[in-house]
């Protein structure tokens, strides 16, 4: 990431962290997460730069100059219908410049709070989100997340991909997840969630979720831990999942059981620049059971061929084409 990227996300959590302070409730958990927040020396200058500039303005307000700023301002718009201000109207006092700078100032820092924050990743690569509540969340390959905290709701809206989200408790904030038209909204837990289209793929690790898509009534949901739901089906329903395997890719590895070689194939592509080209059709009859690294194309076609009478060649810009013999040869080698 940028140095300039950082700057602006440490400005946004410190509007964020200034706004939520400033609340009549401030709860316990919040005064955790700002203390670790802070222990990082950048964010505790952010901050303290920031209550400066309130103190300042808050101070210069109460002064004669800011009064008389005010009711200048609020002469020039009540006598519109002269040609060019005067001279001495454009001349303000310079405390009550001041003031209204460090006013404005502040207003940006507190605006900048309410716009999203963008975090992505490219092919192949995963990254771990720590968010100013204390809430982890894990990027998967070319993924991307917009990141909005206010001090009354936590919102990520997954653009793109597949993340998960070990969510802080806190039940004065919810923690919401929007994939396309799918909403997930948690308290505390741990859940991923897959972007298929307008839709999404829901994995409840720990926790509780309640899910909605759209504003229909007979489209919610409620999960428990080991179910998966789907809402990119036309009929979506809550299902137990091999949780192992469903969020093996969090630990960057990728799980098969009995899976056709062409969604196996389209998995592993996800993680790499260079993807596997099937080019014989009769090796859809394959399917596919291990484990494997993300992004090990050569492990997975080795492993494919260990099994299979398959040949792989290397294309010249760098992709694998993969390729079988007849149908009734496709049988597995376990020697």
């Amino acid at each position: 990431m940028t140095t300039e990227a950082d700057a602006d996300i440490r400005r946004k959590e410190t509007a964020d962290w200034f706004a939520r302070l400033n609340q009549r409730k401030v709860t316990t958990a919040d005064v955790k997460a700002f203390s670790a927040w802070r222990r990082d020396s950048r964010n505790a200058e952010s901050f303290d730069r920031m209550q400066a500039m309130w103190d300042a303005s808050r101070t210069l307000a109460d002064q004669p100059e800011m009064a008389a700023l005010s009711a200048d301002a609020r002469t020039r718009a009540a006598s519109r219908r002269r040609a060019r201000p005067r001279l001495l109207g454009v001349l303000a006092p310079v405390g009550a410049v001041g003031a209204a700078i460090a006013a404005l100032s502040v207003g940006w820092w507190l605006w900048s709070a309410q716009q999203p924050t963008p975090y992505l990743t490219q092919v192949g690569e995963r990254r771990v989100v720590q968010l100013a509540d204390g809430s982890t969340i894990t990027l998967d390959t070319y993924s991307r997340i917009d990141v909005r905290l206010t001090g009354g709701r936590r919102l990520v809206t997954l653009v793109t991909g597949q993340a998960r989200f070990d969510v802080e408790g806190d039940p004065d904030r919810p923690f919401v997840v929007k994939a396309g038209d799918t909403e997930v909204t948690a308290l505390g837990t741990s859940f991923d969630v897959r972007r298929f289209g307008t839709g999404a793929r829901v994995v409840l690790v720990e926790g509780r979720v309640d899910v909605r898509e759209g504003e229909q009534a007979d489209r919610r949901w409620s999960m428990q831990p080991g179910q998966q739901l789907v809402t990119s089906v036309p009929r979506p329903r809550v299902v137990t999942t091999d949780l192992p395997a469903a969020t093996s890719w969090a630990a960057g590895r990728l799980t098969f059981h009995e899976t056709p070689i062409g969604v196996a194939v389209a998995e592993v592509n996800r993680y790499t620049r260079h993807p596997i080209e099937l080019r014989a059709g009769d090796i859809s009859s394959i399917r596919v059971s291990g484990v494997f690294d993300a992004g090990d194309v050569e492990g997975f076609v080795a492993a494919l061929r260990d099994l299979y009478p398959l040949t792989a060649e290397r294309a010249e810009d760098g992709h694998v084409v993969l390729s079988g013999a007849s149908k009734n040869n496709l049988t597995p080698d376990l020697g």
